[in-house]
């Protein structure tokens, strides 16, 4: 469903990410691991088709995503930044409606998706409230079911990418919100996303690509198989003993 091909980003003379190259198929779910300044962010925004590579391509299903009408995108592709502002007075059911904006009433009732996506996410309670007066975590939560409502219908059909979607959000949410993706990943949505949280994160059917300074490709495959001592020693410039590293195999590995 998604290729990357020799995927580089320059600055000026410098190289910040690549070259990446993978193959996800549908309904798959890759988590973006690496350290600050890894390029996580920068290789999301590349396979949103929000940015231009500087070499190699992001296909989706044999198409450049950069090549794709902005519109048509926007249907098949949802996208959440890391963080995001509004000064606009929106109700928390305006802000979500516009997830809905790319496609067309005639194709599936928006209401409809509009209320199942809210309910999902325990925002009923807040539908009225105005975004500006919400708590970080509440934003955030509002933040997701705006762009779950771009991909909601016909997940099969779909590429959901969150940048940190977990941010601000306590484990009691957290723990709803992964289990909700889980279940639209078995609905065949194909799901990527950045995280710092990697421990907490589900291992059935997921994937992991690993990056290390600048970008590079440290590891693509299961957990099990990138997640490895050396693997995340060499990622995030650890030690042999880092309490981090023993950290994340007790967790994982229990």
């Amino acid at each position: 469903m998604i290729r990357v091909e020799s995927l580089t980003l320059t600055r000026g003379k410098r190289q910040i990410l690549g070259p990446l190259s993978f193959v996800l198929e549908q309904a798959c779910w890759l988590s973006v691991v690496g350290a600050n300044g890894a390029g996580k962010s920068t290789l999301l925004r590349l396979m949103a088709g929000l940015d231009v590579p500087s070499g190699g391509d992001v296909k989706l299903r044999d198409q450049p995503v950069t090549g794709i009408a902005p519109l048509n995108r926007a249907q098949h592709v949802g996208y959440l930044a890391q963080s995001a502002l509004t000064s606009f007075p929106f109700t928390v059911e305006e802000y979500v409606s516009l997830g809905l904006a790319p496609h067309d009433e005639k194709t599936f009732n928006h209401r409809d998706v509009m209320d199942a996506v809210i309910e999902s996410l325990t925002l009923g309670v807040l539908r009225n409230r105005k975004v500006l007066g919400l708590s970080g975590g509440e934003f955030q939560r509002v933040r997701l079911a705006r762009v779950l409502a771009q991909v909601w219908f016909e997940p099969d059909q779909r590429v959901l990418i969150l940048d940190e979607p977990l941010t601000s959000l306590d484990l009691k949410i957290q723990d709803q919100v992964i289990g909700l993706l889980e279940q639209l990943v078995m609905g065949g949505l194909t799901l990527i996303d950045a995280t710092h949280q990697f421990v907490s994160m589900p291992v059935h059917d997921q994937t992991v690509l690993l990056l290390g300074e600048r970008g590079s490709q440290v590891g693509f495959g299961r957990p099990s198989e990138v997640l490895t001592p050396t693997a995340l020693r060499t990622a995030f410039s650890l030690e042999s003993h880092s309490p981090s590293l023993q950290r994340v195999f007790a967790a994982r590995h229990g």
